[in-house]
Formats: C-alpha cells, structure tokens, sequence
C-alpha cells in the first residue's frame, strides 16, 4: 500500500496492491475500495520484490509523517512493516521516494482518485 494525505483538509489516498495484481484505491472519505487496474503477474512481482529488496521495508524504521505525507506499507499475514516521511528536516531513506513514484506511475492519470 501507498498513500499520501494530511494538510488542511486531512484528507488521504491510499492504494492498495495485492499479490493477485489487483490495485485498489481508497480515500479516508470513501466506504469502499475502488477497483483501479488488474497489473500483470511480471509488474506485480516486480513491485514485491522492489519493496523488499532494493527498500528493505523489514528492517528499515522510518516514521516521520508531518502535517502533509506519503507512506508505504507492506502486510503479509501478521507482519506490517510501515515507513512514512514529511516532516522537514527529515532525510528520507533511500529508495522510497522513488518507489513511491514508480507505484504511482502504474496508475494513469484519468484513473487516479481525486
């Protein structure tokens, strides 16, 4: 999951990937998830393997949000593993910027939630 949220209004997106490369989107005002993309087995792989690999999301701790922020997470069965940034000041762990905008990247623009 990716998400981004907070400011004035408080509002929050987040979307949601599943092993089954199905990709949901949710907003904090929403009472249901919204089908967004089916992604390829290959993408969706990828995308896991990024995660865990390349922003070695188990071990790193990282929880600085801000008043605005953008976070990833990752649940598998009982694990959640969460890193969050926004704060100013903050030094944001390598790689999760970009892996935030990659993910963002496989949602096109006319279907992202607004």
């Amino acid at each position: 999951m990716i998400g981004s949220g907070g400011g004035f209004t408080g509002a929050a997106t987040a979307y949601y990937l599943f092993e089954d490369g199905k990709l949901f989107g949710w907003r904090n005002r929403d009472t249901t998830f919204t089908f967004i993309a089916q992604q390829t087995p290959a993408n969706t792989k990828k995308v896991f393997a990024t995660f865990d690999e390349k922003c070695k999301i188990k071990t790193t701790k990282f929880d600085y949000p801000g008043n605005t922020y953008k976070l990833v997470r990752w649940k598998k069965g009982k694990e959640i593993y969460k890193v969050a940034w926004g704060e100013s000041g903050k030094i944001v762990p390598p790689n999760y910027p970009k892996f935030y905008d990659s993910f963002m990247a496989m949602i096109p623009a006319s279907l992202r939630l607004k």
